[in-house]
Protein backbone atom coordinates (compact mmCIF):
# COMPACT_ATOMS: atom_id res chain seq x y z
CA UNK A 1 0.00 0.00 0.00
CA UNK A 2 2.78 2.45 0.88
CA UNK A 3 4.51 1.82 -2.43
CA UNK A 4 1.47 3.06 -4.34
CA UNK A 5 1.30 6.43 -2.50
CA UNK A 6 2.05 9.49 -4.59
CA UNK A 7 4.17 11.46 -2.14
CA UNK A 8 4.36 14.41 -4.52
CA UNK A 9 0.60 14.99 -4.68
CA UNK A 10 -0.82 18.11 -2.99
CA UNK A 11 -3.29 15.95 -1.04
CA UNK A 12 -0.52 13.80 0.47
CA UNK A 13 1.58 16.87 1.32
CA UNK A 14 -1.39 18.55 3.00
CA UNK A 15 -2.15 15.52 5.16
CA UNK A 16 1.54 15.09 6.00
CA UNK A 17 1.86 18.75 7.04
CA UNK A 18 -1.22 18.43 9.28
CA UNK A 19 0.20 15.32 10.90
CA UNK A 20 3.63 16.77 11.57
CA UNK A 21 2.10 20.00 12.87
CA UNK A 22 0.00 18.06 15.33
CA UNK A 23 3.01 16.06 16.47
CA UNK A 24 5.02 19.25 17.04
CA UNK A 25 2.20 20.77 19.10
CA UNK A 26 1.83 17.62 21.18
CA UNK A 27 5.58 17.56 21.77
CA UNK A 28 5.63 21.20 22.87
CA UNK A 29 2.67 20.71 25.20
CA UNK A 30 4.41 17.69 26.74
CA UNK A 31 7.58 19.76 27.25
CA UNK A 32 5.50 22.46 28.94
CA UNK A 33 3.98 19.95 31.29
CA UNK A 34 0.48 20.29 29.89
CA UNK A 35 -0.59 16.71 30.18
CA UNK A 36 -3.15 15.27 27.86
CA UNK A 37 -5.67 14.18 30.43
CA UNK A 38 -8.55 11.96 29.50
CA UNK A 39 -11.44 14.35 29.06
CA UNK A 40 -14.82 12.97 28.22
CA UNK A 41 -16.81 15.77 26.68
CA UNK A 42 -16.34 18.10 23.75
CA UNK A 43 -16.37 21.25 25.88
CA UNK A 44 -13.43 19.99 27.97
CA UNK A 45 -11.48 18.96 24.88
CA UNK A 46 -11.96 22.42 23.37
CA UNK A 47 -10.84 24.14 26.57
CA UNK A 48 -7.73 21.97 26.85
CA UNK A 49 -6.80 22.54 23.20
CA UNK A 50 -7.36 26.29 23.51
CA UNK A 51 -5.11 26.46 26.55
CA UNK A 52 -2.40 24.49 24.78
CA UNK A 53 -2.49 26.68 21.67
CA UNK A 54 -2.49 29.89 23.73
CA UNK A 55 0.58 28.87 25.69
CA UNK A 56 2.49 27.67 22.62
CA UNK A 57 1.60 30.80 20.62
CA UNK A 58 2.55 33.08 23.52
CA UNK A 59 5.95 31.41 23.72
CA UNK A 60 6.45 31.71 19.95
CA UNK A 61 5.50 35.39 20.08
CA UNK A 62 7.98 35.98 22.90
CA UNK A 63 10.75 34.26 20.93
CA UNK A 64 9.97 36.45 17.90
CA UNK A 65 10.01 39.60 20.03
CA UNK A 66 13.32 38.62 21.61
CA UNK A 67 14.81 37.93 18.18
CA UNK A 68 13.59 41.26 16.80
CA UNK A 69 14.97 43.10 19.82
CA UNK A 70 18.35 41.45 19.45
CA UNK A 71 18.46 42.24 15.72
CA UNK A 72 17.52 45.85 16.39
CA UNK A 73 20.21 46.15 19.05
CA UNK A 74 22.79 44.66 16.68
CA UNK A 75 21.82 47.07 13.91
CA UNK A 76 21.98 50.06 16.25
CA UNK A 77 25.47 49.17 17.46
CA UNK A 78 26.70 48.80 13.87
CA UNK A 79 25.38 52.25 12.94
CA UNK A 80 26.89 53.98 15.96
Amino acid sequence: MQVTLDRQSPFYKGIFNQRTSTERINSQSKDLGIKRSQVHNLHSVRNLNTLTYLVINARALQRARDLNASLLTTQLTKVA
